[in-house]
């Protein structure tokens, strides 16, 4: 196998805004790419009554998306460390959404073979079904907003992603410009998808807001839970450092 390193995905403020659906098929089939590559076919989601076990299977597709992220120009830009500090803070609210491209794309399955502690199977299995009414069978806008949440300096209402680990001031300002123009491109997307109709991409736009917002209350319980009853010695390392359990 070639293990030369590939060149990154490249900025996509040099293809606004007449080749920006190109761009947005070009990260996708990125993202599918790494995931059939990395990703085993079997996988399935089996929730039962060991919290610990449930969360290690969550290494797997973390994994794959690290992998993917890794090609993107903006992430390859910024030092390891300040790498390490954005994916520690931002990709455990990811896993909802990742968790729903993966049963979308590829028919990932869900198995609730037990309801867990307080109920945190049923919930976690709610929380990655929540952009389903946005984005049912739109796995392109899931990839978009994965990317785009994955650059939020402020992902969580009462952290900030500054407030991980100290990041050097270039790295702030590269961060901030990754999330604006994948946010720009996000609203052409939507857009584009609502035909020009500028009210309706608005109300698209404002649905995802608020089901981010959402998100957030629901991960906050499903983590508040996890951070009493996890047993974090059996933990996956990277699962402690994503779940900020080190």
């Amino acid at each position: 196998m070639d293990e030369r390193p590939r060149q990154g995905v490249c900025s996509a403020s040099y293809l606004f805004p007449n080749s920006h659906l190109n761009y947005i098929d070009l990260i996708f089939d990125l993202f599918v790419e790494n995931t059939q590559t990395t990703f085993p076919e079997d996988f399935v989601l089996s929730f039962d009554n060991d919290l610990t076990s449930v969360l290690n299977l969550y290494s797997t597709p973390i994994s794959c998306l690290i992998v993917f992220f890794k090609q993107l120009s903006q992430f390859q830009q910024l030092p390891v460390d300040d790498r390490l500090i954005l994916l520690k803070n931002n990709i455990k609210i990811l896993l909802p959404i990742l968790t729903h491209l993966l049963c979308k794309a590829f028919d990932v399955q869900i198995h609730i073979n037990h309801p867990g502690l307080n109920n945190i199977n049923h919930k976690m299995a709610y929380a990655s079904s929540l952009f389903s009414y946005i984005a049912s069978d739109d796995n392109k806008l899931l990839i978009l907003l994965i990317v785009v949440f994955l650059f939020c300096p402020c992902l969580f209402t009462n952290e900030s992603l500054y407030d991980a680990g100290f990041i050097s001031q270039q790295s702030r300002q590269l961060i901030q410009y990754a999330y604006d123009e994948y946010t720009q491109l996000l609203w052409y997307y939507i857009l584009e998808k609502s035909l020009d109709h500028e009210e309706q991409a608005v109300l698209t736009y404002t649905k995802i807001v608020t089901t981010v917002l959402h998100l957030q209350n629901v991960s906050s319980e499903i983590y508040g839970i996890v951070e009493c009853s996890v047993q974090i010695d059996q933990l996956h390392m990277m699962m402690q450092s994503v779940l900020h359990l080190t």
